[in-house]
């Protein structure tokens, strides 16, 4: 190479050379250790390889890659299914190899070239130089070891995009859309602890049901991995096939999860909240609601006032048979009820007293607005900390 890392030289001179390989690997391998996504190794190597080797050009290449060029797609080819690597010290040994590259080699400026394959038939590196060169042993010693760094990471960052592919699939098939109800107007947020993942076991539904019932439901699985999403996903699914197929009140749904969540095998542990919002006897609205072990739902009234909704029972899966009842409260119109879970009012820097108290400040506020726009500004306030996954769903009772 243009500066060649293994000439015949003094022995000070091969010393400094191995030194300077040495600290060139280094920094390739702290380099490549921090990338995390494919994309992140394809975006790092072409400089990494540039600045390490002098090249004009460097890319890394993987199998199947429709954007190969003819050059590219000759010499990775050929590299990769012999599984060694060829070393081009001029343009002449490209067209004598492959005449047909002529034109493109003249075009690009290609005066020498090394394809090398990465291990597992992951892809192959390929570099460029504008000038004839030379690959000496140590030349061709430091592209095989950075060739095998690069295939590390490819693996390290492979085994991310799939978990996350992965965890992508699993938040779309969490996600709940909310129905379109005439009378209610509907909010709900959702935000994972690890913004990397982006799964955890907080859950929210709104099911409508007879007579113009609407259900809410509001829970949070202890976890914030795909484990816990799993167990969610199963809590969540029996939840809401009660909700559909029974009439009876919130706890008796609840003793009913709860018995099966017992009898499935190993119980989850998991707070929700199950509530009913619908037309009170008399006229007007009512709110019927059960909790197992989660924070109370708040009454967000048209003055300003904020009233959290008392009256707690076990967390699921604590014990089994635990009691369970269903509470009551009418509904004031233009009044805002808000389902949330713990990870909106605890922090590392507060208690969860002073994380309750703090949420209801927000929330005093005449006329409070659309309670789409009131959970975008409780989000943004309150859910700095990222430790916690956060799940609010809020309806306005119609004026």
């Amino acid at each position: 190479m243009t500066e060649n890392i293994l000439a015949v030289a003094p022995p000070m001179a091969q010393d400094d050379a191995a030194l300077r390989r040495s600290r060139l690997l280094l920094h390739a391998s702290e380099s490549l250790s921090v990338t995390a996504t494919t994309g992140d190794v394809l975006l790092i190597v072409p400089e990494l390889l540039k600045a390490a080797l002098g090249a004009a050009h460097a890319e890394v290449v993987l199998p199947g890659d429709p954007r190969r060029g003819a050059v590219s797609e000759r010499l990775t080819t050929t590299a990769m299914r012999d599984r060694r690597a060829r070393y081009y010290e001029s343009s002449m040994d490209v067209t004598l190899e492959h005449p047909t590259l002529a034109e493109e080699l003249e075009r690009d400026g290609w005066q020498a070239a090394v394809c090398a394959p990465l291990p597992d038939a992951l892809g192959a590196l390929l570099l460029a130089w504008d000038e004839p060169q030379t690959f000496y042993v140590a030349d061709r010693a430091m592209i095989a070891t950075l060739a095998l760094y690069v295939a590390q990471a490819l693996e390290r960052a492979t085994r991310h995009d799939s978990r996350t592919a992965i965890t992508d699939t699993l938040q779309r098939a969490i996600e709940s859309r909310l129905p379109h109800v005439d009378d209610f107007e509907l909010a709900a947020y959702y935000r994972a602890a690890d913004t990397h993942r982006k799964v955890g076991g907080d859950w929210y539904d709104v099911i409508p049901g007879p007579n113009g019932r609407l259900a809410m439901v509001i829970g949070d699985v202890v976890g914030h991995d795909t484990a816990a999403t799993a167990r969610m996903g199963e809590l969540r699914n029996m939840l809401r096939a009660y909700l559909v197929d029974r009439r009876e009140p919130p706890s008796a749904l609840l003793r009913r999860l709860d018995a099966a969540n017992f009898a499935l095998g190993e119980p989850a542990m998991a707070t929700a909240v199950v509530a009913f919002l619908d037309r009170a006897p008399g006229g007007g609205f009512r709110l019927r609601w059960s909790n197992a072990g989660h924070p109370p739902p708040v009454l967000i009234c048209p003055n300003g006032d904020v009233r959290p909704l008392t009256g707690n029972d076990l967390l699921l899966g604590a014990r089994r048979g635990s009691p369970r009842h269903t509470y009551t409260a009418t509904l004031e119109r233009g009044s805002i009820v808000l389902l949330h879970t713990d990870g909106l009012i605890e922090s590392r820097e507060r208690n969860i007293d002073e994380g309750f108290q703090r949420l209801y400040g927000k929330l005093r506020i005449r006329n409070a607005g659309a309670p789409r726009d009131l959970l975008a500004r409780v989000a943004k306030e309150m859910t700095t900390d990222r430790a916690d996954d956060v799940a609010m769903l809020a309806v306005r009772i119609p004026r």
